[in-house]
């Protein structure tokens, strides 16, 4: 590397504004990018929605938030271009940034990060296009990585691994007791066994699992009957009116908890609550929440249809399902509740010794290096 510090600028969505598993990503983004060695790099970070940083995880670069202000946002990027060595965007649908940045300047380095459903389908024009420039694209996962190659022809040489982490300020559990305040909030005993999924409940985001979930419910409830389904998270008004219809008509009304949305605070709590996390989604990126869980001790069934299949390490970290069956979803549920789970201790050793955040910049570090 040349005695000149490389210029970093960050272009992204949300990561303070907005919750969600790319505002999860974005954040220990751009903690890793603070961590970089100064002498090395001098990087700086532009949001199109925020209109703060935490400084926990932003504590010494140059911010710029455009509240909404997306074209506003676009013009700020263009005038830096001739100043910034390396653009990264955060996000695909901020691809005209990156096409009108390497028209701009030619040599200058393009990275995309491709989370999930964004970057799976035939892409056109400008998302094209960005893909076809960019000198690098972090992949979250193998199964964003495969699609992009498949369906877009996108040159995989370029295309590099790039997990996601567990938050460097996620309260990680010393003990693995329920906790008692939860217990008392939702009205569990101890001889309750607990289902536990956490998501954002979305009219438009139907491929959680959560609705077959219930579906097994009344079959589990057989062998099972002092079992208690927790759907966390933050929820719609349309989509908690039709899994309140989808309760009455399995008749789950009793056996299933919506608590809406659980503070940060108390959600590794809410995960040593479960006696397994579950989410068979279909249409997942990466799966955040599945790292979570196991980094709370908590033992894990995932869908082996999409991005979750790598968070889980090919099933070597939790289990993997065929998430559109409902009779592999009751079954799994089942070896998990009749006392399969694994210890605690090594399911938390287990998934920090691959997602634990220094790894995470390492790889960030690694990334940069090559460009």
């Amino acid at each position: 590397m040349s005695s000149r510090k490389k210029k970093i600028l960050f272009y992204y969505l949300s990561a303070f504004s907005h919750t969600g598993g790319i505002e999860k990503f974005n954040r220990c983004f751009i903690k890793a990018l603070n961590r970089l060695p100064e002498e090395n790099f001098d990087s700086s970070i532009v949001s199109v929605y925020d209109s703060n940083s935490d400084e926990r995880y932003n504590r010494r670069l140059p911010f710029k938030g455009f509240k909404k202000r997306r074209s506003v946002s676009l013009g700020y990027i263009f005038s830096r271009s001739f100043n910034t060595d390396v653009l990264i965007l955060g996000h695909i649908n901020l691809a005209i940034a990156g096409v009108i940045y390497k028209l701009l300047r030619p040599g200058g380095k393009l990275i995309i990060v491709a989370h999930g459903i964004e970057a799976w389908p035939r892409l056109y024009l400008f998302k094209k296009l960005c893909f076809r420039l960019a000198d690098q694209v972090l992949s979250v996962s193998n199964y964003t990585k495969n699609q992009l190659v498949l369906r877009n022809n996108i040159n995989p040489q370029k295309i590099r691994l790039f997990p996601n982490t567990i938050d460097p300020f996620f309260a990680l559990p010393q003990s693995f007791e329920k906790p008692g305040y939860l217990m008392e909030r939702y009205g569990i005993t101890n001889s309750q066994k607990i289902i536990l999924t956490l998501s954002r409940l979305s009219i438009n985001e139907k491929e959680k699992g959560y609705s077959k979930v219930i579906a097994a419910l009344p079959e589990i409830l057989k062998s099972q009957p002092n079992v208690v389904y927790i759907l966390a998270g933050k929820y719609d008004q349309h989509e908690k009116k039709r899994i309140e219809l989808l309760l009455a008509q399995y008749k789950m009304e009793k056996n299933v908890i919506l608590t809406g949305y659980v503070k940060d605070e108390e959600i590794s709590d809410l995960y040593k609550l479960a006696d397994v996390f579950i989410m068979p989604s279909r249409k997942e990126g990466f799966g955040i929440v599945f790292l979570e869980a196991l980094a709370s001790g908590t033992s894990v069934i995932g869908g082996n249809q999409d991005g979750t299949v790598d968070a889980l390490l090919n099933g070597s970290l939790g289990m993997l399902i065929n998430p559109t069956k409902i009779d592999e979803i009751t079954s799994a549920i089942l070896q998990h509740l009749q006392g399969q789970n694994q210890n605690p201790e090594q399911l938390q050793k287990g998934v920090l010794e691959q997602y634990r955040f220094s790894r995470y910049q390492q790889r960030l570090q690694q990334c940069l290096d090559l460009v």
